[in-house]
């Protein structure tokens, strides 16, 4: 028997103990048809143009997807919605969004870079050390982080300029 669920926003098959997945935004078309053998049948054809026959005879997990037509036309149904849904979360991921640059100048004084922010900078433009995360940075030194693609995000950073003539430039983006 076949068992077919949407896993991580993917099409999950799994046949006799062997289990595949399918992108969903690689999928061009879904549509049912009938063969006179075993009955109806779902076609899933790819963008690189294979396809998946999919017997709704074989399949014990989802129990509208039965093998006549109002069940191919559930099972149709149902794995357009699954696509829509990936599709959306993933658009939603690589959309672009505007991001706001914020500028701190410490000098004297202890602080943290609260957890959230897309990426920050640190510069030691005093005369005296001032320490980030724990590590000493020397002045002319500068450090970066970048919390990288996907919407990922940087947890806190500390930092410290009471040091004598310790000051740093922060910037970061939220």
């Amino acid at each position: 028997m076949i068992q077919i669920t949407n896993t991580n926003n993917q099409l999950r098959i799994v046949d006799s103990g062997r289990i595949e997945f399918y992108k969903f935004e690689e999928i061009t078309n879904v549509a049912w048809n009938r063969s006179a053998e075993n009955g109806y049948y779902v076609l899933v054809t790819f963008d690189s143009e294979y396809f998946l026959r999919i017997e709704l005879s074989r399949i014990d997990n989802q129990p509208t997807w039965t093998n006549n037509l109002a069940g191919a036309q559930a099972a149709v149904i149902q794995i357009s919605i699954w696509m829509n849904t990936a599709v959306a979360a993933i658009t939603a991921l690589l959309t672009a969004a505007a991001r706001t640059p914020n500028f701190l100048r410490p000098t004297g004084s202890s602080g943290t870079i609260t957890a959230g922010t897309f990426s920050m900078s640190f510069a030691s433009v005093g005369t005296g050390n001032a320490t980030v995360g724990g590590m000493i940075l020397k002045p002319g030194e500068t450090i970066n982080f970048d919390a990288g693609a996907l919407n990922n995000t940087l947890g806190a950073v500390a930092y410290d300029t009471t040091t004598i003539g310790s000051e740093l430039i922060i910037i970061t983006l939220t």
